[in-house]
């Protein structure tokens, strides 16, 4: 494997596998150049902080789009363009997308020049972009059971969701009071206030928090923190070192976006998710009940969270430490840590796929 171009972007969620996935085939091939393509989210600065070289492409959600309004839509035409600018320059052995609108543009024109193609589907339910590339590209990569037969069943394989490996089996932790609060790349106003909410009775019991706002809550919540003496340090925007912040948590709150929920199985904890009510075909409370069905994790509705309910439903966990250790075991039996690398391998049979061809 020489050249590999991977293209997602919008969040972290599509953009932390892609990078997990990168990291597996740098480690398998040194000399191997990946290229990045992406949209104007925060996928460059996370790309660019892996040392990987990043393509920006115009890129914009279709809320309630389907097939006709994504090709209608005015931004289609000059991605596709510099699409096949860049992978005809870049010459690239196979292209993979993870998803997201960003990531469309790049594997159609991938597969028009004949370059070989796979995508990934993070979530239970698929998004109109992979639902469309699913039909052409060589592999599908899902994380979960494709239930609702949204892909060609022979091209099909359940992978789960590639975890960074510094989160993978992160560790017990030594502080049975630590609790993580996080709400994705960009935080979640609804957590954010239902921890505030619930501060003063969480600081009684003397549980500690780590708390990753996003930028638009952190002034907002470090006062909140300050005002109720709890560790204004223990909050921030953003979260860069997740290994760590899992090892040093007893128990997670959080979304329950595809890389989160797999993310909270490979590091072994027990959380309590409040999915994100507005995704599409609210994808999130799908992922979420994989984990709550097993036990392995309490699921809150968002219509249904107040701080009240959140601080007494952490406190009851976290007072059962028996209960906790039990549902880590569980979140651990769900995780699929080799995700990274059977994509890796499956990257390399479509290239050796077209080589075969190519020769014959």
């Amino acid at each position: 494997m020489k050249r590999i171009i991977l293209t997602t972007g919008g969040t972290g969620g599509h953009v932390f596998p892609a990078l997990a996935v990168a990291d597996e085939i740098k480690t398998r091939f040194p000399d191997c150049e990946i290229l990045f393509l992406g949209g104007k989210g925060p996928e460059r600065k996370m790309v660019e902080r892996a040392r990987i070289p990043f393509k920006e492409l115009p890129a914009k959600g279709v809320l309630g789009g389907g097939i006709k309004k994504v090709f209608s839509s005015l931004w289609i035409v000059s991605a596709l363009v510099k699409s096949l600018k860049e992978i005809t320059s870049f010459k690239p052995d196979a292209v993979i997308g993870f998803g997201g609108y960003a990531g469309f543009c790049p594997v159609l024109a991938a597969w028009m020049l004949g370059v070989p193609t796979a995508i990934h589907e993070q979530n239970s339910i698929p998004g109109v972009t992979n639902r469309i590339l699913g039909k052409i590209v060589k592999k599908v990569f899902a994380s979960f059971e494709d239930r609702n037969g949204s892909f060609p069943a022979a091209k099909t394989i359940v992978v789960g969701n590639p975890v960074r490996k510094e989160i993978i089996g992160s560790g017990q932790c030594a502080d049975k009071k630590a609790v993580l609060v996080f709400g994705g790349s960009q935080g979640a106003a609804a957590i954010n206030d239902a921890v505030i909410s619930g501060l003063a009775k969480l600081k009684e019991t003397g549980i500690s928090l780590r708390h990753q706002t996003g930028e638009a809550d952190f002034e907002k919540v470090r006062k909140a923190y300050e005002e109720n003496g709890m560790n204004i340090d223990a909050v921030s925007p953003f979260i860069h070192n997740m290994g760590e912040a899992y090892a040093k948590a007893s128990l997670v709150v959080c979304r329950a976006g595809a890389s989160t929920v797999f993310e909270v199985a490979a590091a072994g904890k027990p959380a309590i998710f409040i999915p994100f009510p507005h995704a599409t075909h609210d994808h999130q409370t799908g992922n979420a009940r994989a984990l709550a069905d097993l036990g392995a994790a309490e699921l809150i509705p968002q219509n249904k969270l107040n701080g009240q309910r959140l601080a007494d439903e952490i406190i009851k966990l976290i007072a059962d430490q028996d209960r906790l250790i039990e549902m880590g075991s569980k979140a651990l039996s769900f995780a699929r840590t080799d995700a990274a690398s059977v994509i890796a391998d499956g990257a390399q049979d479509i290239i050796r796929m077209k080589t075969v061809r190519g020769a014959a």
